[in-house]
């Protein structure tokens, strides 16, 4: 992976301050808009506000005007830069505007005069500036302790000398002190006076508290209105205007700026798709820096329809760079699990519109864990969901960015619908499910977390991870065995095994993507696990399936593709599991016995013959084999070992007959403790206000005689002494009285 820091470091929001930088034209405007500001510095005082949006630019054409200022050389025309928003509670801002000010002309002052004489005349007298000052000081609102209001007296006409020509005079004739309205009148005949220009530069007014806001209002308009001093205010109208309506307690504060300034100029908008095209130039330099390459062009038109489409609302330079930075913290790190697009696609939502990347998160996160099987989603939740979805996406145009249907597009089972509840969550054919995860996109249930947590969801194994597996299934089966039986016995966050969740990625599209070697692998380690797996995690699971229906279902799917791909292969398999596979309990509860169903051999919904994964003479062979090996485990004690005991005599039976069965059973429950275990086994489930354990007469009758087994059990309880033994009685006697009234009884 390259790396070019500078290019993939994070965009700053700091303003533009070089020309070359400068992408949206704002050193043009400053050309133009410089002139202006320097003859507003001619008049008696103005107040010119630049208005924009947060991130439209306005910092940045305040900086391209400084230095447009400055390469226009007036003469006595002084730029003052405040930066209220920096300002702190020491130090009012008129203070910090009036010192400044007083320090210019202190140096005009100074330049007017012979060499030395300034000086002199400094020692001799207070100079009108120091009025100036105190002025500064005194109007100010800076908080002041009592002890320093002393100091902010103003001199009198004979400290103050000449400074102020005529006002020297009228101050001496007013025989007291001036208040703050006569001295600024002072001020301000003196700067007329004076062949001195001020141009005020304020930034941020839009990021300052309401008081604050309203201080620097106060001063442009009131305090220091003075002549030949020109402010311009940079701020966003609507931010700045609700500011003065808490700060004042005006009702409408777009009009009281009216009446502040006196002219506006609004941060031009920047031509159309100029924000989405510059986007677009730096995401493909992002993604050309990480992968050494350009896209593909397919990839490469989806990013720009992604930009195209979700950017359409861009309306600042700092949205692009907000995204822009979005983009580069995921990607640089997390490029092996993005698909690019769908970055760009979900870095601009979560931008521009937070609540529905909000909204997205969380239902792609409840998605995630129904696609392993670990939740279900209530009616009642996709009411709520599919209404708030259609606040957040009102249109019912197929071609708006705010209609569900635009979102539809790289958002899987959402659809636009009357119904709340069909607006999400519908179902997803397994080959566009296979498509997600196989280009790690938004939409995959594996990968969709990287985008929004830079790390993939708990509940599932990473890529790299089922990649192993691969890997140890077309060339070390014993190897990938033993890797299925830790994740058999590792404990996971929600209820299903790390084994179903691994079964599940092996969807009917991923296994065609395997090859020979890989899929006879992976069914023998999965067949040749099953019975650990079943022993391990118990499950009581209802209107879903469990984890021996989908090694049932994997088992199948291989079969049926080695048919196309290598019918010698899938012998080998079909003998491999059958004969050899360790998961004899499996075999005969679960994967044969379905086929006795498909095949029409048990019960009346037999499938079509090119639906079923056995042959009618690979069926017959395969029960031969299942049948030896039964009897080889009845003759040496290991079939009660096996899990799922009460499975196994059914799928015994079915492919038997019950004499076989019924014969086993006879001679294992001569055992009083197997009996016992025996009837716990065979106990079935329903399910109403909890779930129940019933025991039916018919279940009972079908390998054992039912009265010879009461009158053992009632000898048993009579007998029983310890608490265990009883306490598996008293289940047994429940069960029994369940299904006595239950009506399938």
């Amino acid at each position: 992976m390259a790396g070019d820091e500078t290019l993939l470091a994070s965009e700053t929001d700091r303003a533009l301050d070089d020309v070359s930088a400068d992408e949206y034209g704002f050193d043009d405007i400053a050309k133009k808009l410089a002139p202006s500001l320097i003859d507003a510095a001619k008049s008696d005082g103005m107040v010119i506000g630049i208005e924009g949006p947060w991130g439209s630019g306005k910092t940045s054409l305040l900086n391209f005007l400084k230095k447009q200022l400055t390469a226009q050389k007036v003469d006595r025309l002084h730029v003052i830069t405040l930066a209220p928003w920096l300002t702190g509670d020491n130090i009012s801002l008129i203070e910090t505007l009036t010192g400044a000010m007083a320090d210019i002309l202190d140096r005009e002052e100074e330049k007017s005069n012979p060499p030395g004489f300034w000086s002199r005349k400094k020692k001799e007298a207070a100079s009108y500036t120091d009025v100036f000052r105190k002025y500064g000081a005194r109007t100010g609102r800076a908080l002041a302790p009592v002890a320093n209001l002393a100091g902010l007296i103003y001199p009198t006409a004979a400290i103050v000398g000449t400074g102020l020509g005529a006002g020297a005079d009228y101050l001496d004739k007013l025989g007291r002190t001036p208040t703050d309205a006569e001295v600024k009148k002072l001020i301000s005949d003196k700067l007329a006076s004076l062949d001195v220009r001020f141009l005020v530069l304020i930034d941020d007014l839009d990021r300052l508290e309401p008081q604050q806001a309203v201080e620097v209002i106060r001063m442009v308009r009131s305090v220091a209105d003075f002549p030949k001093v020109a402010y311009v205010m940079c701020y966003d109208r609507s931010v700045l205007s609700h500011a003065l309506e808490r700060g004042l307690h005006v009702k409408d504060g777009d009009l009281f700026l009216q009446k502040v300034v006196q002219l506006t100029f609004s941060i031009p908008l920047p031509e159309p798709f100029d924000l989405r095209l510059s986007l677009r130039s730096k995401a493909l330099a992002v993604y050309r820096e990480i992968n050494g390459k350009d896209p593909g062009v397919a990839e490469q038109n989806e990013i720009g329809h992604a930009i195209d489409r979700e950017g359409a609302s861009l309306k600042t330079p700092r949205e692009v760079k907000l995204v822009l930075n979005a983009i580069k913290f995921a990607y640089r790190s997390m490029a092996d699990d993005l698909y690019f697009p769908d970055l760009c696609r979900i870095s601009l939502l979560k931008i521009l519109n937070p609540p529905l990347y909000r909204w997205l998160e969380n239902y792609l996160s409840i998605r995630s864990v129904i696609f392993s099987g670990d939740a279900h989603v209530s009616e009642d939740d996709r009411v709520g969901m599919g209404t708030s979805l259609k606040a957040l996406l009102p249109s019912a145009s197929t071609s708006s960015t705010r209609s569900i249907w635009c979102v539809a597009e790289f958002i899987p089972g959402l659809q636009d619908d009357d119904n709340p509840q069909e607006r999400v969550f519908q179902t997803e054919h397994s080959s566009q499910i296979a498509n997600y995860l196989a280009g790690k996109r938004l939409g995959s249930p594996v990968h969709y977390r990287f985008y929004f947590a830079l790390t993939g969801p708990r509940t599932v194994l990473p890529d790299d991870k089922i990649n192993k597996l691969k890997s140890l299934a077309g060339s070390d089966i014993p190897g990938l065995k033993a890797k299925l039986i830790e994740y058999i016995r590792a404990p996971r966050p929600l209820g299903q095994s790390w084994l179903e969740h691994i079964i599940d990625r092996f969807s009917l599209s991923e296994l065609r993507t395997l090859s020979v070697a890989q899929l006879t692998g992976l069914a023998t380690a999965v067949t040749g696990v099953m019975d650990i797996a079943v022993k391990e995690k118990s499950q009581i699971r209802f209107h879903s399936r469990t984890l021996a229906d989908k090694a049932e279902t994997l088992a199948g799917d291989v079969l049926d593709i080695l048919r196309e791909k290598d019918p010698q292969a899938r012998n080998e398999l079909l003998q491999t599991i059958f004969a050899q596979s360790p998961s004899l309990s499996w075999l005969v509860a679960s994967l044969f016995r379905q086929e006795l169903f498909d095949h029409g051999v048990v019960g009346d919904r037999a499938k079509r013959v090119e639906d079923r994964h056995l042959t009618a003479d690979e069926l017959n062979t395969c029960r031969q084999i299942l049948q030896e090996r039964l009897a080889a485990a009845a003759a040496d004690n290991s079939l009660q070992d096996l899990p799922d005991l009460a499975d196994i005599l059914y799928g015994w039976r079915d492919m038997a007959g019950i004499d076989e069965p019924r014969a086993w059973v006879a001679d294992f429950i001569a055992d009083d403790s197997n009996l016992v275990t025996l009837l716990l086994e065979l106990r079935g489930m329903t399910v109403s206000d909890r779930v129940y354990r019933h025991l039916r007469s018919s279940t009972i009758e079908l390998f054992m005689d039912r009265e010879a087994v009461l009158q053992r059990l009632a000898e048993l309880r009579q007998s029983a002494s310890l608490p265990a033994l009883k306490a598996k009685l008293d289940e047994i006697d429940e069960a029994i009285s369940i299904g006595a009234n239950d009506h399938f009884n």
